[in-house]
């Protein structure tokens, strides 16, 4: 068990044991593995109603060998084509969206339908949240634990809202079938999820570091300890993390229509995924390191799925997988796979094993590979680009976030605030939604203005963007969940039987590190 600094130790308490079968005390386990059935059921329903009919549109560099691609889509610009939007300037072809309708067919309802199931999807998923963290975190009592194998009704909720929402979007797809790639920048869907994977980093610092489990609570070292940074930002993305990953999450879902490709499927999987997780909020399925592994690695599969099927037959189909899925490959085995608890009972000297492996796959794939004059290794920079980008955005993250508490501590000169009234945490609330507003406004700006530069480029830019936006928006929600002083709510006795404790006992601060390690 790993120890932290953010809480006071206490006498420990007695665990009831519970001899109920297992799948009774473990709802959240069976609201799992059904959203897993349920999720390989919808990709199923995608290749067979696009089977049905007859749409096989892989990827641009198939439009002249399609059945039906040159009916339903623009080719890829790969010739550009000055004046007209979206296809002509730098990188247009990466640039523009190829599952989307041809302007001439697009209509206001097509438009309408699908920025409504958006932000009905999106509003509700954020109440079921908020609601739930004002149960837990407000209205529950501070000594009440908050992590169970129970469904609150919260959960039920979310549940059925993504369900219900992606059998909506299957149908909308066949119906009006553009998805919101219409007005929005591709480069603003794929940000968001890049802005979500950063946001991982930063909230799993404390207990993973970011390179080989180091530097984490565990180490007491004096360079340990300096490296350790202070804990604010850790606590505040851990309070507040759920509105921008379902934030991430919906948007991205709503961009795409669900096209029967490998590539969508895997993206669709993924952003399911992540949902799924948002619905167990509270849940100790919520805090398994194993599913929040795969959660934050499946990115691996998924990137290099699309960069193969959408990386046309350039340096012999090399010309973009290698990247990403080496690129990813870095950040799991230098960072991300020491989140799991075994790794914490093995020596230091064994931790760097999965980056040697790595490193040795790496030369050997990448000493087959030419560059477009034929040399070899001299792509091999390729892999440090996107885990250089990730790490520099963590840093970013982590300095603006302390400035922002810096500026909260001088305003409230160290004072407990006071709860906020409900004119003013309506206020807040308002100002928060205008910063998701003003997010993808300028996404679709970036469309509409059709910015001639890379998309990697503009990719980089609104991840640094998204970040600025979550953590203002963050730094508001944290001042809608202020506890009365020497008020404590009272917990509800309905369920007590069926709340279980936390691997920590009942003793979480309001710091917002309640979820360090259910490493089970």
């Amino acid at each position: 068990m790993s120890s932290t600094d953010s809480f006071v130790e206490e006498e420990p308490k007695m665990e009831k044991i519970d001899t109920r079968p297992f799948l009774q005390r473990r709802h959240d386990v069976v609201a799992w593995c059904l959203g897993v059935l349920f999720i390989i059921a919808v990709v199923g329903g995608m290749f067979g109603f696009g089977a049905l009919r007859g749409w096989d549109a892989n990827s641009g560099w198939t439009h002249n060998e399609s059945l039906t691609s040159e009916e339903r889509f623009l080719p890829e610009p790969f010739e550009p084509e000055p004046g007209v939007p979206g296809r002509y300037g730098d990188d247009a072809a990466a640039r523009w969206y190829y599952w989307k309708l041809p302007p001439n067919q697009v209509t206001e309802w097509s438009r309408t339908a699908v920025w409504l199931c958006y932000s009905c999807h999106q509003m509700l998923m954020w109440g079921c949240i908020f609601y739930g963290q004002k149960q837990k975190l407000v209205w529950q009592s501070n000594t009440a634990p908050r992590y169970s194998g129970k469904l609150e009704t919260f959960n039920y909720v979310a549940l059925i809202i993504n369900a219900v929402f992606h059998l909506l979007h299957l149908g909308q797809t066949h119906w009006t079938y553009d998805a919101t790639a219409q007005d929005v920048s591709v480069a603003s869907s794929q940000s968001s999820v890049i802005m979500l994977i950063v946001l991982v980093l930063v909230l799993e610092y404390r207990d993973r570091g970011l390179a080989f489990g180091w530097p984490t609570v565990r180490n007491t070292d004096r360079v340990s300890r300096f490296l350790l940074l202070p804990k604010g930002t850790v606590n505040l993305l851990r309070k507040y993390h759920g509105y921008a990953f379902a934030w991430a999450a919906i948007y991205t879902f709503w961009y795409h229509p669900m096209e029967n490709t490998w590539g969508h499927a895997m993206g669709f999987a993924h952003t399911f995924m992540i949902m799924l997780q948002g619905s167990l909020i509270y849940t100790k399925m919520h805090l398994n390191r194993y599913w929040r592994l795969a959660l934050e690695s499946w990115v691996i599969l998924h990137a290099s799925v699309v960069a193969s099927q959408t990386g046309g037959p350039d340096l012999n189909g090399t010309l973009l997988w290698p990247m990403f899925c080496f690129g990813f490959l870095w950040l799991f085995t230098m960072t991300q796979v020491y989140g799991l608890p075994f790794w914490k009972k093995l020596p230091s000297w064994v931790r760097p094993t999965p980056f040697v492996i790595y490193l040795a796959a790496t030369i050997g794939v990448y000493s087959t590979l030419p560059d477009r004059q034929g040399r070899y290794w001299i792509r091999l920079n390729e892999i440090i680009r996107i885990p250089g980008i990730e790490y520099l955005a963590v840093l970013f993250s982590w300095v603006l976030i302390e400035f922002l508490l810096f500026i909260e501590r001088k305003a409230q000169a160290n004072t407990r605030p006071e709860p906020l009234s409900p004119a003013w945490e309506a206020l807040y609330l308002m100002f928060i939604l205008l910063i998701y507003v003003l997010m993808i406004t300028l996404s679709s700006l970036v469309q509409i203005l059709d910015l001639q530069m890379s998309l990697i480029l503009l990719m980089v830019i609104l991840v640094f963007v998204f970040i600025v936006g979550v953590s203002v928006s963050s730094m508001l929600l944290k001042q809608c969940f202020r506890r009365p002083a020497g008020k404590p709510a009272v917990a509800p006795a309905k369920g007590q039987n069926d709340v279980g404790e936390t691997k920590y006992g009942t003793n979480e601060k309001e710091s917002g590190i309640e979820n360090v390690g259910l490493e089970q």
